[in-house]
């Protein structure tokens, strides 16, 4: 099954379909593309119980592939904080990361939008896809979960925090009532710090 958007989705879906494509053999036949944000264009191909995402990232400069464990037959929403929850999305890179350290060098390599360097980067990351998450196009979770393990040690080495801005002049009392507000939209694990800026041009400074 195809869904289309755009034909800027679909330009995509045919620059990525040749290096890509070997998934159907492995189920995952429905193509699904997304042209809608400027940030990043994609193509997923999804199976019974995973998806894999190939993007054209105007965020990073580069192209990205990510795992994705469906829940209920569907992809999960993208997780914006780490929590106890299961981790259903993982970056390619972070089980490059885990299972074949050596090959990072590389990766930080690979980057550029250009025609050129998006097609070397789809046909390394179609490779290590193979070659490094091969038991993933099979149904084993094992690359998203051993990769999940690290994400979370740089979680714990790194804890998850919210600066949040306020006028200088706003009342003494603002601080802790802005951060208990932000608290409350975060999940409890993650930090929550305030900090004033002053008002006015940088020239006023």
């Amino acid at each position: 099954m195809l869904t289309r958007m755009g034909k800027v989705a679909e330009k995509w879906r045919k620059t990525v379909e040749p290096y890509f494509g070997f998934v159907a053999d492995s189920g995952f036949t429905n193509v699904e593309v997304d042209d809608s944000s400027f940030w990043s264009l994609w193509v997923q191909f999804r199976s019974a119980t995973a998806a894999i995402r190939v993007s054209k990232s105007n965020e990073f400069n580069r192209a990205e592939v990510e795992l994705i464990r469906l829940v209920d037959g569907q992809v999960p929403p993208y997780p914006i904080w780490i929590t106890d929850d299961r981790i259903d999305w993982v970056l390619l890179d972070n089980v490059v990361k885990v299972r074949q350290p050596h090959l990072m060098a590389e990766v930080a390599g690979h980057t550029g939008l250009g025609t050129a360097q998006v097609d070397e980067q789809l046909r390394f990351w179609a490779q290590v896809l193979r070659d490094v998450a091969g038991e993933f196009l099979g149904g084993d979770f094992a690359p998203m979960d051993e990769a999940a393990v690290f994400i979370r040690s740089q979680v714990a080495a790194h804890p998850q925090q919210v600066q949040v801005w306020i006028p200088s002049d706003a009342p003494p009392e603002a601080d802790a009532k802005r951060a208990d507000e932000v608290r409350g939209t975060v999940p409890p694990t993650v930090g929550v710090s305030v900090r004033r800026y002053r008002r006015g041009s940088a020239s006023d400074r």
